[in-house]
């Protein structure tokens, strides 16, 4: 993989089995085989920049959950995904990742029982660097502390991992008068990695950006032909284009409405008033004469 590429996302795939402290947690079975990732297969280019992120069932969890986590930090300490509590072995994401970035993705095969025991739950007037204690989960190698600002977990402030203990005291200092949410994960030492990680794909380019920017006559013009060509430059891929002419800033009637232009300039065949102030601006439309864009409106003024 290299990591130098601009354009290359590398996919981190580290499906570890994580539990959630819990009083009376059983001994943590040993890994009975590892889970995959599906798709994108690994190397994969212009792949959408909504993916839909697909694993095989993990084998070491009995009905768990899952977490997928998609960061452009390989250490994970931010996220740009966080998604909890998946119920399947897919996930598309509903905000689309920038085409050309490098990425790095993990899915967490979570067991969902568990207890933590201080702060208490709905626990007001709590230290700015509170400390957090819970109930140790047998098999457990090491905790993950996490605080967030939602109960969905996609807004973390604390991503603690490596707890050895069952407390940990924050160094850095809460936001006042703010309710937070947290849990802890536990390790397990019978952890699962997907085979073949890493895997990487390399997202698409966005789509292109309608655009329609007037020209000439230039903006404010005076003195101007009757039968003026107008003039234009577009981005995307329009079809066609609608040239409007009006004495109504506000395009309630036409003067010239023509529509079907190719290119992006038009010589109109309608003479118009002598001395008179004008408004146009131009529409891009696609195959199916839907308008894509429309230009700013400029001004003339006739001439004799």
């Amino acid at each position: 993989m290299n990591m130098a590429s601009p354009i290359r996302v590398a996919v981190l795939v580290a499906a570890v089995l994580l539990v959630p402290a819990c009083k009376n947690d059983p001994t943590v079975a040993p890994a009975r085989g590892d889970f995959t990732l599906s798709d994108p297969v690994n190397g994969a280019i212009g792949v959408s920049v909504t993916p839909t992120f697909d694993w095989e069932e993990s084998f070491s969890v009995e009905t768990p959950t899952y977490t997928i986590q998609v960061s452009t930090d390989p250490g994970f300490s931010t996220f740009l995904i966080n998604q909890s509590g998946l119920g399947t072995t897919s996930f598309t994401p509903g905000t689309a990742l920038s085409p050309g970035t490098q990425y790095f993705w993990q899915v967490l095969a979570i067991r969902s029982t568990g207890t933590v025991v201080a702060p208490t739950n709905a626990t007001t007037g709590v230290s700015l660097t509170p400390t957090f204690s819970w109930n140790p989960s047998v098999g457990a190698a090491s905790y993950t502390l996490q605080v967030a600002t939602d109960a969905g977990f996609t807004a973390i402030v604390v991503n603690q991992t490596g707890i050895t203990t069952t407390g940990f005291t924050l160094t850095t200092a809460l936001t006042a008068s703010t309710p937070y949410f947290w849990k802890v994960l536990a390790v397990s030492t019978a952890s699962v990695t997907a085979t073949g990680a890493p895997w990487t794909f390399t997202t698409g380019t966005s789509a292109p950006t309608n655009t329609v920017t007037l020209v000439s006559p230039a903006n404010a013009s005076t003195g101007v032909s009757r039968t003026p060509t107008f003039s234009w430059t577009s981005t995307g891929s329009p079809a066609t284009y609608t040239l409007q002419v009006s004495t109504d800033p506000a395009f309630g009637s036409f003067v010239i409405n023509q529509s079907g232009n190719t290119s992006t300039s038009v010589t109109v065949t309608t003479t118009l008033a002598a001395q008179t102030l004008y408004y146009w601006r131009v529409e891009s439309l696609d195959g199916s004469n839907n308008v894509l864009a429309t230009s700013s409106s400029f001004t003339l003024t006739t001439g004799n």
